[in-house]
């Protein structure tokens, strides 16, 4: 019997980001599955990592949540934040992420030097 391919971590990443888009559209395991024309055991199993995704199936898939295949290949920010933090939990990433959005407007270096050097010293080091 031939073995099945080792899982990958871009099998990871594409379950994973799989999960998060059908997870923002709030649809269900089935509703994704009923569209696509798989099993929901099937969809769990691609959102896990645990068994690969034929490209038809993608194909499918990105159609049903309304987005490019490209979607599932393209690095993201959070992507690279994980892969440096691979402990960082959902909330921290949301946090971090609202704090970057603040502290790109903040025009005066100085003040933002400052405020660096604070988060620093809380931060232990």
């Amino acid at each position: 019997m031939p073995r099945k391919p080792r899982r990958t971590a871009q099998d990871l990443l594409i379950g994973r980001r799989l999960r998060d888009r059908r997870k923002f559209l709030k649809q269900s395991l089935q509703e994704l599955s009923a569209q696509v024309g798989v099993s929901y055991q099937q969809v769990q199993k691609y959102e896990s990592g645990q068994d690969r995704i034929p490209a038809s199936i993608l194909f499918s898939i990105s159609k049903a949540l309304n987005i490019s295949p490209n979607y599932f290949f393209t690095r993201t920010l959070e992507d690279e934040v994980r892969e440096a933090f691979p402990d960082i939990t959902k909330e921290a990433l949301s946090e971090a992420m609202a704090f970057l959005y603040w502290f790109q407007r903040i025009e005066d270096k100085p003040l933002r030097d400052q405020l660096r050097a604070m988060l620093a010293h809380l931060g232990g080091k």
